[in-house]
């Protein structure tokens, strides 16, 4: 009768794409699949070792990797026990993101799997989607130190190319499309990285990070590790400050957990692009809580373009936003030393504050880290800047992600979230899907963006950075990258296109877009029109065909009945076909080609149908931005 009824559970589980396998009365593999079993995952002890495989339609994408994380001196990935079943549930839910899309489908099946090693009990949490896989561990109980992760992820001998950045502190570094074998051994190197397999994609990162160390990746030969840059020695369990009850505390389900391991699986760039698992894994927001408030925009601000701003010329930046019919306006660096007349800086602050209220453009306050580095004095600054009549904060220069300054993100987010204002992490570590818990955690930069592509500094940017970027940093969600630089001194060193310039608001995922240039540029181009307009959240997004990692990126996105391309070029001039067919109906449509100077554009009005392609030639640099319908 025994097993009679392992037999009904075998089938049973089987039906729900979770199918357990048993050798010589011992669990020695687990396999979970996903709801359509599209994707399984394979859990076993190979050569004492926890591991697992990674298969989706039936192929393999991911080789036997390594499990495991290392607590008080004990690896809980060797001569590690699996021993028991393990409990398994699914999950079939819907939520609305800001982000390449509006709403979001989270269905996935999940196994909690027992496991011992070194006289440590914990479980190994897998999820698996028809679009990928996260996994955790939980904690053993009396845990007082990490010391290190054993998380791997072999890629198969068939990996064509890989999208990675370089090391840096603020996820600023260059990002690159090479070979496997191109990245350095032994050093590390910072995600989300992207790698092509047998004409299939993934993206690999981590997810709901609140109390660990951030993670990055170190390459020994095909094998990508987990590596903590910033706690290479590990850290303390209970090393937390406290910042208050309502700030989560990176449990799951009741016990303490360490963040997903995630792994993005595709069959094409669209469905990468496209994926919802970083937020998907994430929590919901707080029962209750409203974010209703929370809402996307344009902004303008000035620290790009001229430097610190000038109290005295605030109100023709409100009145530019204003023009442009843009939501916000950010007093940037610099407001902390304004005085005039026997008034201090904060009174300055909230004149300017209310000029912009006057004329309809909500304002965003800068502010360096270290004036909230804890959690009381951070609640008594963000309180004065709220009571000024600010609707969010930008926070500057950020320490290493750490653990405690993980859970400084933590608090910061709940704070934020508690007194209803916007928040723009800058000098940053990169988003782990928490925006899905923190809707106002808008954007952040956590990025080599356009701060690297500017005169005063002698910085210049390569062509080729800037398509990679979609598959490594963007990855991990919106990015504050202040696209759309117009100056034509600031083209000269190099020479972007203008409409590869304006393409960057549609190609990078900024809820909030800091346009970055001054704005007599953009009052005065041939553009205007569309920059009133600009979206910056969407109801459907496609990726183009013509679409290569590092070499050329192109975006249709919807925002209710009117399309948005944007196509960013790279080294390579080019020829490129973008099919209408996402299009449902013959309509009108504005385009904005490349022309003989990079500071120019040729614009096209014309009708489309769904039945059309358009013949793009693109410049090096170059670009093509379209709005098709009302």
């Amino acid at each position: 009768m025994k097993y009679i009824k392992q037999g009904l559970l075998a089938l049973l589980l089987c039906g729900m794409g979770i199918v357990t396998v048993r050798a010589n009365g011992k669990e020695k593999t687990v396999q979970i699949k996903s709801p359509h079993k599209q994707v399984a995952v394979n859990v076993f002890v190979e050569n004492d070792r926890l591991s697992y495989t990674v298969l989706y339609a039936n192929e393999k994408v991911i080789d036997v990797s390594p499990l495991g994380l290392t607590v008080d001196s004990v690896d809980l990935g060797y001569k590690t026990h699996i021993t028991g079943a393990g409990k398994f549930s699914s999950l079939n839910e819907k939520y609305s993101v800001f982000g390449n899309h509006s709403s979001v489908i989270n269905n996935a099946n999940e196994a909690s799997i027992p496991c011992e090693a070194g006289g440590r009990q914990f479980n190994l949490i897998i999820r698996v989607y028809d679009d990928g896989v996260a996994l955790r561990y939980t904690i053993p109980a009396g845990t007082k130190y990490i010391e290190g992760e054993s998380t791997s992820w072999n890629l198969p001998e068939s990996t064509s190319k890989i999208a990675w950045s370089g090391f840096s502190q603020s996820y600023e570094a260059f990002s690159h499309v090479t070979q496997l074998s191109e990245i350095p051994e032994n050093q590390p190197i910072m995600g989300p990285l992207t790698f092509e397999v047998s004409g299939k994609y993934l993206s690999i990162s981590e997810a709901d990070c609140i109390n660990f160390s951030d993670m990055s990746f170190m390459r020994r030969d095909h094998l990508l590790k987990a590596y903590f840059p910033f706690a290479k020695n590990g850290w303390k369990v209970e090393h937390l400050t406290d910042n208050g009850p309502a700030v989560p505390d990176g449990s799951y389900k009741g016990q303490k957990v360490s963040p997903w391991r995630t792994t993005i699986i595709a069959k094409n760039l669209n469905d990468l692009i496209n994926s919802d698992l970083l937020t998907n894994v994430c929590p919901a927001p707080q029962q209750g809580r409203d974010f209703s408030w929370v809402k996307p925009g344009r902004c303008l601000w000035q620290w790009w373009s001229v430097g610190a701003p000038k109290f005295e010329d605030q109100a023709n930046w409100y009145d530019a936003a204003a023009r442009l019919k843009w939501e916000y306006y950010l007093v940037d660096d610099g407001w902390r030393d304004w005085r005039k007349d026997g008034k201090d800086q904060w009174t300055l602050l909230k004149e300017v504050i209310d000029y912009g209220k006057k004329v309809g453009v909500q304002s965003i306050v800068w502010v360096d880290s270290k004036e909230c580095r804890n959690a009381v004095d951070r609640r008594k600054y963000l309180e004065r800047i709220k009571a000024l009549g600010a609707v969010g904060i930008k926070i500057d220069f950020i320490p290493d992600a750490t653990a405690d300054m993980m859970q400084w993100y933590a608090g910061t987010m709940e704070d934020c979230a508690e007194l209803k204002l916007l928040l723009n992490f800058h000098g940053s570590v990169k988003p782990t899907g928490l925006r899905r818990t923190y809707p106002n955690d808008i954007t952040r930069e956590a990025v080599r963006g356009n701060e690297y592509q500017i005169s005063r500094y002698s910085r210049v940017m390569p062509f080729q950075h800037y398509v990679c970027l979609p598959f490594t940093r963007l990855m991990a969600g919106p990015a504050d990258i202040t696209p759309v630089i117009l100056n034509p001194e600031e083209l000269k060193s190099k020479q972007y296109t203008w409409a590869n310039e304006f393409a960057q608001a549609i190609v990078f995922l900024s809820p909030v877009t800091h346009f970055c240039d001054q704005y007599k540029f953009y009052l005065e181009s041939p553009m205007f029109d569309l920059f009133q307009t600009i979206p910056t959240v969407w109801d459907e997004t496609k990726v183009l065909s013509c679409t290569s990692m590092g070499e050329v990126v192109g975006f249709a996105r919807r925002k209710g009945n009117t399309w948005w391309i944007g196509v960013m070029n790279g080294e390579t001039g080019r020829m490129v076909k973008i099919p209408l067919s996402f299009l449902s109906k013959m309509t009108e449509g504005t385009l904005i080609y490349d022309t003989q100077s990079n500071t120019a554009v040729d614009r096209e009005k014309r009708t489309l149908s769904p039945h059309d392609t358009l013949s793009v030639k693109l410049a090096p640099g170059g670009g093509f931005v379209a709005r098709i319908g009302l």
